[in-house]
């Protein structure tokens, strides 16, 4: 009791006596009252001399019961600094003698401590009300994606591998009902990986910075559409542009997967009619708008906002193949140039898919050739 009114005096002096708040604990009662409560105790002083325990007892308790705080050791003056050396284990960080020059260096530790502890608690007050809950919600599940997507590469790759060696070494022992079972298996693991890769791609492009750089985009959609010419002779389809494309500064990798992305959806999504795609290009304010239109089978007006969200497909599309993952990266893709992407479309009348891109004034953003 006189340590603690003592120590009360030397942090008035210091003016943390309102901000250190004191409590005693005399006997057992009061002492494992005090660790099982919900007061937060920054600092624990024990004594060295107990009279109803041992004070290694104590800091025993204090170590199990309250990990966070910093126990401080009172020990007679006497006391050498060899053996307060050796007094120190794992639950007791410090040890004052019992005398003023202890006691007030026992007052300043707990003044520094408070002191730290009121600015701590301001920041993360301030740091909270600035904090956008959207964004806090988004980074955990950005995180939560790329966390999931990568552990579940080697189980699925290790049953891809016992599946395919079923295939191969017992492949005459299923029967017909086996192997369409392990059929169905592989199938399905193997859409697994797709849609894991895919969503690992997706979850790698939410902190990469574009590599930007001056892109004619006209040679690079012509090179994704060539990619895709055998296809387009086989079905009978066209891929013109209505404009020329600008160069801009972009991603040139992410922009051929954008363009990759929606001229492949308009090959899968085509009607019975011949497939005809156009591109477009317009300079609105200070940014370009490049759409993409074709004359497939259309988007019912409430999956249109829908369809880029992961794994998202429009109503009719799950006959198609894919991942529904295309189009949410095309969005993360946009979103990384600072621009949009939306679509304008209804059934069976095809589909405008637009993006927006910005850029400044003096960026390269003239039309190809002009």
């Amino acid at each position: 009791m006189a340590d603690e009114t003592v120590l009360h005096t030397l942090l008035a002096r210091t003016g943390s006596d309102d901000a250190a708040n004191l409590s005693t604990a005399c006997d057992a009662q009061q002492f494992f009252e005090a660790l099982y409560s919900e007061e937060q105790y920054g600092v624990i002083v024990i004594d060295d001399r107990p009279k109803w325990t041992t004070w290694q007892e104590v800091a025993a308790a204090c170590g199990k019961l309250r990990p966070l705080a910093l126990v401080i050791l009172l020990v007679s003056g006497d006391h050498s600094a060899e053996q307060c050396e050796r007094l120190l284990g794992e639950d007791v960080a410090a040890i004052y003698p019992r005398n003023s020059a202890g006691l007030l260096a026992l007052a300043r530790l707990v003044s520094t401590l408070s002191a730290q502890q009121r600015s701590f608690s301001l920041q993360r007050e301030q740091a909270a009300e600035e904090a956008d809950p959207d964004e806090q919600v988004r980074e955990e599940r950005e995180k939560l994606i790329y966390a999931v997507s990568h552990d579940l590469q080697d189980p699925l790759q290790l049953a891809r591998r016992y599946a395919a060696m079923l295939n191969e070494d017992f492949d005459g022992a299923l029967g017909e009902s086996g192997a369409k079972v392990l059929g169905h298996l592989q199938f399905n693991l193997n859409r697994t990986q797709e849609m894991l890769d895919e969503l690992l791609d997706y979850s790698r492009l939410q902190n990469a910075r574009p590599e930007l750089a001056p892109v004619d985009l006209n040679a690079l959609f012509n090179e994704v559409v060539s990619l895709y010419r055998l296809t387009l002779d086989e079905i009978g389809g066209t891929v013109s542009q209505q404009h020329s494309l600008p160069t801009l500064l972009v991603d040139r990798r992410q922009f051929m997967r954008v363009f990759q992305n929606l001229i492949g959806n308009a090959i899968k999504f085509r009607s019975e009619r011949p497939l005809q795609v156009t591109v477009r290009a317009q300079r609105v304010r200070n940014e370009w708008r490049i759409g993409i239109k074709d004359n497939g089978i259309g988007i019912a007006e409430e999956d249109t906002k829908r369809i880029f969200g992961m794994f998202e497909r429009a109503g009719g599309a799950d006959e198609h193949p894919g991942t529904g993952m295309g189009l949410a990266i095309c969005k993360r893709i946009i979103t990384n140039h600072g621009g949009k992407i939306w679509v304008r479309s209804s059934l069976g009348s095809g589909s405008v898919f637009i993006f927006s891109i910005p850029q400044a004034e003096d960026a390269t953003d003239h039309p190809a050739g002009e």
